[in-house]
């Protein structure tokens, strides 16, 4: 291992960013370090990044500037790194902790998101029988190729079948056939806030389908602001120039602030340099997903109260049809398909639970600090998604600490199977 001496100057900011690029995804990764080092750090705001990439066997951890090239700003070199392993997560972590301390600290976690689904297809290419036949990476995706940060699957036969037959690939770290679940996500955010001795400031996730209930309640005390996108997001990802540039202008700002930043200016380059494509970004103080998650839970009783009765149902099934989903048609925005509801069934129990949760997200004081989406495919996208399958219910959803909590896993399965 080659490695610096580091600063031990404290900053206003440490932006700590991940790169998980041992995949289709390595070459945006070293676009968005070019974006990073536009920029680059300050005595006020230190930029630091890990980048394990596919074409050879190292990974780097740099410290970015602007005033130098790209392997001048490597400090620490490492053998290959399984970037899918919390452990490896956590060492990153650790290390700009110590390196570069900070009053405040952003993560940001790069690469290919699924909400909150953990299925492990490189496990399914197995059982399959079918993993001789295909490569890590052609088995981890089966999206839209590679300007998608996105794993669209119906179910994972399907998945692994067309894997076979497809040169398409995605995903986390393909060279060991390995990715982070949220249950890691978890237990990794658990070791960095006893290490930096409080929540992270601010966790984003440049990858897609991320900005879930589901996986905000799972981290809801490990951080204070998530920021990341209800769908899909194209391969250029964030626009890392001009986040950093406001960042650096106001070194200052609060993580509320910095998330207000990342939204308007992902939206805005997305506008400007790709008007055609869909995009989501939100930013939500973790503070509020408990409210939210129990408002969400009353409406589950109410629905599952309500599944006996044919209008409630029937309104139901209408708010579903027509609620605003995304790429992976199981994740469904959660304000839109409660305003849905509130509309068609004002006077009963199920739209007084509905109007509840809208309240929450769009009141004045809403959890959602900041959101932005640009594209008729996502008009009407609010920043917030929820899990709503309308035929099958995964077997690990019952994992997440949202649906052992709650009962909307209850629903969903009262839905999906009806007695």
């Amino acid at each position: 291992m080659i490695e610096r001496s580091p600063s031990s100057r404290l900053r206003r900011w440490t932006v700590m960013v991940y790169l998980a690029g041992d995949n289709d995804l390595e070459v945006y990764g070293v676009k968005d370090l070019g974006e990073m080092k536009v920029v680059g750090s300050t005595d006020e705001v230190a930029v630091v990044a890990q980048f394990d990439q596919m074409s050879d066997q190292v990974t780097r951890r740099y410290y970015l500037t602007a005033d130098q090239n790209l392997d001048t700003d490597c400090g620490v070199q490492l053998p290959e790194v399984n970037t899918g392993d919390p452990e490896a997560l956590i060492d990153f972590i650790t290390w700009a902790y110590h390196s570069y301390p900070a009053a405040r600290y952003a993560l940001v976690l790069w690469n290919h998101g699924t909400g909150w689904k953990d299925e492990d297809i490189y496990r399914a290419a197995r059982r399959r029988g079918v993993a001789d036949k295909v490569t890590r990476g052609q088995v981890r995706g089966l999206a839209s190729g590679k300007a998608s940060r996105a794993l669209f699957a119906t179910t994972l036969e399907r998945l692994v079948d067309e894997a076979a037959q497809t040169e398409r690939a995605i995903l986390f770290d393909d060279s060991s056939a390995d990715f982070l679940d949220n249950s890691e996500l978890r237990r990794v955010l658990r070791e960095a806030v006893h290490h930096i001795g409080c929540p992270l400031d601010l966790l984003g996730f440049d990858a897609c389908l991320m900005n879930m209930l589901e996986v905000d309640y799972q981290i809801r005390d490990m951080c204070r602001l998530v920021v990341g996108s209800q769908e899909t997001e194209p391969g250029d990802g964030w626009p890392y120039d001009a986040i950093l540039a406001r960042l650096v202008e106001d070194p200052d700002m609060t993580s509320e602030e910095l998330g207000r930043v990342i939204v308007e200016a992902y939206v805005s380059f997305y506008q400007s340099h790709y008007p055609r494509l869909p995009v989501t970004q939100s930013a939500v103080s973790l503070a509020g997903t408990k409210a939210v998650a129990e408002a969400v839970n009353v409406l589950a009783h109410a629905l599952m109260g309500s599944l006996a009765d044919r209008e409630t149902l029937g309104l139901l099934f209408g708010a579903l049809r027509f609620a605003q989903s995304f790429s992976d048609r199981d994740y469904v925005d959660l304000v839109h398909f409660c305003r849905l509801l509130a509309e068609a069934g004002s006077d009963g129990e199920v739209g007084a639970a509905a109007r509840r949760v809208v309240d929450l997200l769009t009141g004045e004081v809403s959890p959602l600090v900041a959101e932005g989406h640009h594209g008729p495919e996502v008009a009407n996208a609010c920043g917030l998604s929820v899990y709503l399958p309308a035929r099958v219910l995964s077997p690990l959803y019952s994992r997440l600490e949202f649906a052992q909590r709650y009962g909307w896993d209850e629903f969903l399965d009262a839905l999906i199977h009806p007695h």
